[in-house]
């Protein structure tokens, strides 16, 4: 029995997903894995950090742990402290205590100098230039604050978040269950690879492609085999199958030659679901029932094979499945690499911008929050607008934020990209993101939907170093020189009575500094009502 597929009759690869979802939708039961079996898998849960990253300050420098205030000079050095260690230790005056990279910084200091930049005079340490304050320290949530979310619900567990689940201290995770799958080759010209090819036979890579394509999706594949086109071969591997597996896949057997039986079987013996779609290569491709399981019957072609597999069926077994992909963009603000190494940046993707993300090589939590990153060659310069290749990551459709960071936009159902008004003003600049947050501080845009007025805070005397921010945050224009710039007012709370530290009510306690004034611009007047209702 031929099956004759008209071209007008077809449906359209969506249109075919659809009806496959509508008619055997996929359950997925819950279970928790340790990290070791979480690659891969689909996150069942948000999870969000119980601690700040790093979870303390520390050194990221071989060297002496000083107060920077009393440099240049001469310090006594009173201790060490080596890498995973404790301490009570507190720097008094001109002492200094030794510290390797990664160790803990002792109380009182703010500061460390390398070792290779001091001169050692038996108990004593020589300091010949000025230190700035926070020199060569990693301070205490830097890279991420405590409450950061790390994992949303129905996220792709890739080794960078399971990198950062672990470094968060999280050792299990709540995944969903995928569909088990069994899978069945089918021809009479398939030869296994390492064996002899013959004059009209070709070498099997369906199944390899289907397997390795499986494993790489988190999904366990519980059988397979390869049969010659025969009826009732066909039949029984069928049987097989469903007593293992929630979904069949079949490769051959799909289209109008008379030694396809595949369809014939799933017509007499279950259902058709679809059969045929508007998809080039991948026409014949079936959707099917055959004792209560799911069948996927794809063409023997492999590159039909990958084609369907990748536009449809991974859409079908993993709903929130987003393959990684090489994008060309343009760059929203500019970007440079290390004068002398090859260097990955990490990057936020918006409407086909890519937004630089500041970034060090410890901050394992914004490299793995990122949508991909690009590469760099040494000494290069990318300007704003021009374009660049970027290995994507991931790709969030949520409604997006860019701006200024305010605690009355932390329960949007938004991605926050926090990275400040100038990041903002480009967005906006560009017609990017759905909703822009300037300060006026930096800018007044000609137009805005909502306005914010909040109080700015210091707290600390005004003989300290003092604490601000990124320059392309608001609150950085009203501090002058810093000795250390943070990403987000969330950690300024980590500097209290160290230094003078500058933020917006509620993130501190302190005095009345100044006003700032946040000009909200929506640019999807769709969500509008839907989540700033009442907000303000």
């Amino acid at each position: 029995m031929r099956a004759i597929l008209p071209e007008d009759n077809l449906l359209t690869y969506k249109q075919a997903l659809s009806i496959l979802i509508k008619e055997k939708p996929l359950t997925y039961k819950i279970s928790e894995v340790n990290l070791f079996e979480a690659l891969n898998r689909i996150s069942a849960e948000d999870i969000y950090s119980n601690i700040d990253l790093p979870p303390f300050s520390r050194s990221t420098v071989d060297g002496f742990a000083i107060k920077s205030s009393y440099t240049p000079g001469k310090f006594k050095i009173k201790a060490k402290i080596n890498i995973g260690e404790s301490t009570n230790l507190r720097i008094e005056g001109n002492d200094a205590i030794e510290v390797d990279t990664g160790a803990m910084i002792p109380e009182g200091a703010d500061a460390v100098v390398k070792i290779e930049d001091t001169k050692i005079e038996r108990d004593y340490v020589l300091i010949p230039e000025k230190i700035s304050f926070g020199k060569n320290v990693a301070w205490i949530g830097s890279d991420i604050p405590k409450g950061f979310e790390i994992i949303k619900k129905g996220e792709i567990l890739s080794p960078e978040k399971i990198a950062f689940l672990s470094s968060a201290g999280i050792d299990k995770i709540k995944v969903y269950d995928l569909p088990k799958i069994y899978l069945i080759i089918t021809g009479n010209e398939l030869v296994h690879p390492g064996e002899k090819l013959e004059p009209g036979k070709i070498y099997e890579s369906n199944l390899y492609y289907l397997y390795a394509r499986l494993v790489q999706d988190g999904i366990k594949v519980v059988g397979y085999e390869i049969v010659k086109d025969d009826k009732n071969e066909i039949e029984n591997a069928l049987e097989r199958g469903a007593e293992k597996a929630d979904v069949i896949i079949t490769t051959g057997g799909t289209s109008a030659g008379e030694k396809d039986f595949v369809h014939q079987i799933i017509s007499e013996k279950g259902r058709i679901i679809v059969h045929g779609i508007k998809f080039k290569p991948g026409k014949p491709t079936l959707f099917g029932e055959f004792k209560g399981k799911t069948v996927i019957g794809l063409p023997g072609n492999i590159v039909s094979t990958i084609m369907v597999y990748d536009r449809i069926v991974s859409k079908y077994l993993l709903p929130s499945k987003s393959n990684d992909i090489i994008a060309t963009l343009k760059v929203l603000t500019e970007l440079s690499a290390d004068k002398k190494r090859f260097t990955y940046t990490p990057v936020y993707i918006v409407n086909g911008y890519a937004i630089p993300i500041p970034f060090d090589s410890y901050m394992v939590g914004s490299f793995s929050s990122a949508d991909g990153f690009v590469g760099l060659e040494p000494g290069s310069k990318i300007k704003e607008n021009e374009s660049i290749d970027v290995i994507v990551k991931n790709i969030n459709n949520n409604p997006t934020i860019i701006g200024e960071e305010d605690k009355r936009f932390y329960n949007l159902p938004f991605r926050k990209i926090f990275l400040g008004s100038y990041v903002g003003y480009k967005a906006l600049e560009k017609g990017i993101g759905d909703v822009i947050v300037v300060s006026s501080l930096y800018c007044t845009p000609e137009k805005y939907d909502y306005m914010i007025e909040r109080n700015i805070l210091v707290n600390g005397n005004e003989n300290q170093e003092e604490v601000g921010y990124f320059d392309w945050i608001g609150i950085s224009k009203l501090i002058k020189n810093p000795a250390v710039k943070l990403k987000s007012p969330n950690t300024a709370i980590n500097f209290l009575g160290k230094a003078r530290v500058y933020a917006p009510e509620g993130y501190i306690d302190g005095k009345e500094f100044a006003k700032e004034k946040l000009y909200v611009v929506i640019l999807n007047k769709d969500i509008k009502d839907k989540f700033f209702s009442g907000i303000f």
